[in-house]
């Protein structure tokens, strides 16, 4: 029986044919983090994922906003990324009130409403 695969490793291959166009390749992990029962790793996993395709060029962009994006800010957001091709995954959340908050597989900038009233909320003064 073959041994289990390391974390690093399956995410090395799984962005490896991600890469190539694979995208049956999500199914198959699925199917094996279930077999394995490795299910507690699958966030982990993605940002190991994640962070290999950054290194490829390949950016995944989470943006999170109160309202859609217009296609005038995501030009914005995807020069700041110059060297990479970006792939934007936005997720709508009214509770932010306005701004927006981006994240990379290294790096978060939160400039949303709801976090500076939660920074003035928990500030002494």
């Amino acid at each position: 029986m073959a041994g289990r695969l390391s974390r690093r490793a399956l995410a090395t291959f799984v962005a490896k044919e991600l890469l190539t166009g694979n995208d049956q390749i999500i199914d198959w992990l699925a199917a094996l983090l279930i077999e394995e029962r490795r299910e507690r790793e699958a966030d982990l996993l993605v940002r190991d994922i994640e962070s290999i395709l950054a290194d490829s060029g390949q950016m995944i962009v989470r943006v999170d906003t109160a309202r859609p994006l217009d296609v005038a800010i995501k030009k914005e957001i995807e020069s700041m990324f110059d060297q990479h091709e970006v792939h934007i995954k936005e997720t709508v959340r009214p509770e932010l009130i306005g701004g927006v908050k981006i994240t990379t597989p290294t790096q978060s900038l939160d400039s949303t409403i709801a976090k500076k009233l939660e920074m003035l909320r928990t500030a002494e003064i």
